[in-house]
């Protein structure tokens, strides 16, 4: 019998850190990948990630019972424009892009019989923020994560549970949650700070004393700008998809910075303290997990058995489909 087939369309640190995970899960599974950089593709299959990659995206996806768009937002919609004549029914497709809304307009676009649930995994706040890329792809990027899913409603429940056995595979935490639900909250935790990097980068880097500034420039200020996009198109797909968001988002920052400067413009130091302390121990119970009672840890053993399982099933029955 034939191996099920996964797609990873996009081997970048997703898309490079899902492979390495299904293969430490050690599942009877076949893995192309597809890269529309031929030496992201190569380095990608060299580091074990890939069983092997297409340079072609329709043949990459071929055969494929499950087809992960490890990509940013702004080539999610060409993707699954080009991929739709192809589709055949029952074939389950995801992707992993931090805007749900959108994604999920166009996938209604998807033949009758393909289903379509959108996911976002959350990686955990300890990871280092400049690990990119294939190079930086780890088996363990998404452990203990929170991944969120986010079903279209012409999804089968066996699709949706199959993709949340995938996640559980990949050593995450399946969140179900409603698409417009999740956006406004990711505008404020990773598309608010992005911007807000941005912000503070223009201001100093396009200020007259930048060449100054720049001398004096040390990890402070790179970490502070860290998040600043490095790629303007896929920066501009998430910040204007998230506009209505974002505007809301900005005020209210607005309003915080007006308050910060004037409590130091009338050098209120008791009211700086108690705000700085009030932050420092949110942010404190935060990192530590404690925030609330939701935190709970993914037993890796009994993923081996049942969801793995489950998955390898519901790829199956994709394939039983196919045919």
């Amino acid at each position: 019998m034939a191996k099920s087939r996964i797609a990873i369309v996009g081997l970048g640190l997703l898309g490079g850190s899902i492979g390495l995970a299904l293969k430490k899960a050690n599942l009877d599974l076949e893995i192309i990948g597809h890269d529309k950089d031929p030496g992201v593709s190569a380095r990608a299959q060299k580091r074990g990630a890939v069983d092997a990659t297409k340079w072609n995206l329709i043949d990459a996806c071929e055969g494929a019972g499950l087809i992960v768009l490890a990509l940013a937002l702004d080539g999610i919609k060409d993707t699954l424009s080009a991929l739709k004549p192809y589709l055949a029914p029952g074939v389950i497709v995801t992707d992993t892009a931090a805007t749900k809304l959108p994604v999920l307009e166009w996938a209604k676009d998807l033949p009758t019989g393909v289903h379509f649930v959108g996911g976002d995994p959350i990686l955990k706040p300890t990871r280092a923020l400049d690990t990119r890329g294939i190079d930086s792809a780890d088996a363990n990027l998404f452990s203990g994560a929170t991944y969120c899913l986010v079903a279209a409603t012409s999804a089968g429940s066996q699709a949706v549970d199959t993709v949340a056995n995938f996640v559980t595979m990949l050593g995450a935490k399946p969140y179900f949650i409603d698409a417009a639900e999740h956006d406004g909250l990711m505008t404020g935790v990773h598309h608010l700070p992005a911007l807000l990097a941005t912000a503070l980068a223009s201001a100093t880097m396009t200020s007259a004393g930048w060449r100054e500034l720049g001398k004096l420039a040390g990890a402070d200020f790179r970490a502070a700008t860290e998040l600043a996009p490095d790629d303007e198109r896929a920066a501009r797909a998430q910040f204007i998809a998230h506009r209505a968001d974002l505007l809301r988002w900005i005020d209210a920052t607005s309003e915080h910075l007006k308050h910060l400067r004037a409590l130091i413009e009338r050098e209120d130091a008791a009211a700086l303290e108690a705000l700085i302390k009030t932050i420092a121990n949110e942010r404190a119970k935060w990192l530590s997990g404690n925030l609330d009672a939701t935190e709970s840890s993914v037993d890796l053993n009994a993923a081996q058995f049942s969801p793995s399982r489950m998955f390898l099933g519901g790829l199956a029955d994709v394939g039983k489909k196919r045919k």
